[in-house]
Formats: C-alpha cells, sequence, structure tokens
C-alpha cells in the first residue's frame, strides 16, 4: 500500500511537471493608436517604459492610413539607441517586420505620418 501511495504522489507530481512545461509562454509589447492630425507631431510614439524587452527576436506592426504613395519610416530604439528600421508608404497595407538578435532593454517604437493621417503601430515577442 505504501508503494502504491508513494508511486500515485510521483505519477501526480511529474504530470504537474509535464503539465506547467507545456504552457506556451506570454506574448509581450503593446500597441498604440496615434488618430489624424492637422499638423504639429508627424510621429506615432510607442513607450513602452517601464516594461524590458529581453533581447531577441521582436515584431514590429505598422498601419498607416492613406491613399498616396507617401514615403515613410518606423524606427524602434531600445534604451534610446536605434536597433531596427525600415520604410513603408501610406498605401500599404497593415505590415509586419522581424528585427532579430535586438539586444534586451525598453524598447521605443515611432512610424511617421502625414497630416491628416492616422497610425496604429505595436511590438510583439
Amino acid at each position: 500500500m505504501r508503494l502504491l501511495r508513494r508511486l500515485v504522489t510521483t505519477a501526480v507530481a511529474s504530470a504537474a511537471v509535464v503539465a506547467t512545461l507545456a504552457v506556451p509562454a506570454q506574448a509581450a509589447g503593446g500597441t498604440k493608436y496615434c488618430p489624424s492630425t492637422s499638423g504639429g507631431e508627424p510621429w506615432c510614439t510607442l513607450y513602452l517604459y517601464p516594461t524590458r524587452f529581453p533581447g531577441g527576436t521582436i515584431s514590429i506592426d505598422v498601419d498607416v492610413s492613406g491613399t498616396t504613395p507617401v514615403l515613410s519610416r518606423w524606427n524602434l530604439y531600445i534604451d534610446g539607441g536605434k536597433v531596427c528600421s525600415a520604410e513603408f508608404t501610406h498605401q500599404d497595407p497593415p505590415r509586419s517586420w522581424v528585427c532579430n538578435n535586438v539586444r534586451a532593454g525598453v524598447p521605443t517604437l515611432e512610424a511617421g505620418r502625414a497630416i491628416g493621417a492616422w497610425a496604429r503601430i505595436g511590438l510583439r515577442w
């Protein structure tokens, strides 16, 4: 009986460990919506302070309104230093990019937008 109890206890404990290992990692990051602008700030900026990116691969999502081929750019900063950037046009559909081997730190994403354009930007890891 004691052996059976020990086997059951070991089996339950082992199942708990397997269940814990099988749980997927939580995604982190954030998003920001910037409404249309009539002038002034041409950048939509997502500050994730105090959230820290652990390093590695990070995804950038950009959706900017517009029907003209206005060329713009997004920039990803870690602790204030630029680590990744790319160009897009305002007539592009929503797009995503991936930056690899990014150092750990506090991320900030900015995306340019023309006067009268709205933007939705995001970071995922």
